[in-house]
C-alpha cells in the first residue's frame, strides 16, 4: 500500500463534542425539530396481496407454481394479476389448478385487477369464466 492511503485523517468528533461545539441557536433549532409533534401517519393503501409475475408462461412456471402453492397454503385468497403482460397455456393451467386447490381447502381464489393480456388469453381458451374474469359479449 502507498503512503497516501495511510495519510492522517482529521480526528472525528464524537456526537457529544459536536453538539457542544454548535452555537446555542443551532442547538435550539435541533431541539425544536426533535420536539415537534409527529406528523399524522399516512393512510395505508389497500393492496390485493401477492402479485403474479409479468411473464406467466412455461419459462416461469416452476417459480410461479411455488409462489401460488405458498399463497394457497397460507390462506391467501386474493392475488394481484394486474402485472401480467404475457401468458401461455401452461400459465393458465397453473391458475386453474391453483383455483381448484384453493376450492379443495374450502376457499375461493380471486385474481384481482387481471390485466387485459391475461383476460384475452383466458377468453381465447374459454376459461375466463372459470377464472372469474368478466368478459364483454
Amino acid at each position: 500500500m502507498s503512503n497516501a492511503t495511510h495519510a492522517k485523517r482529521p480526528a472525528r468528533r464524537t456526537k457529544r463534542a459536536a453538539t457542544a461545539a454548535r452555537p446555542a441557536t443551532a442547538r435550539a433549532k435541533a431541539a425544536a425539530v426533535t420536539t415537534a409533534p409527529p406528523a399524522a401517519a399516512p393512510t395505508p393503501v389497500p393492496v390485493a396481496g401477492p402479485a403474479l409475475p409479468a411473464a406467466l408462461d412455461i419459462r416461469e412456471i416452476a417459480a410461479t407454481f411455488e409462489f401460488l402453492r405458498s399463497a394457497v397454503n397460507c390462506g391467501i385468497d386474493s392475488i394481484d394479476a394486474s402485472r401480467v403482460t404475457s401468458v401461455d397455456t401452461a400459465g393458465l393451467q397453473l391458475l386453474l389448478a391453483a383455483g381448484r386447490t384453493a376450492a379443495a381447502h374450502g376457499r375461493a381464489l380471486r385474481w384481482v385487477g387481471a390485466s387485459s393480456s391475461l383476460v384475452e388469453a383466458a377468453t381465447k381458451l374459454g376459461v375466463a369464466g372459470v377464472l372469474g374474469f368478466a368478459t364483454a359479449g
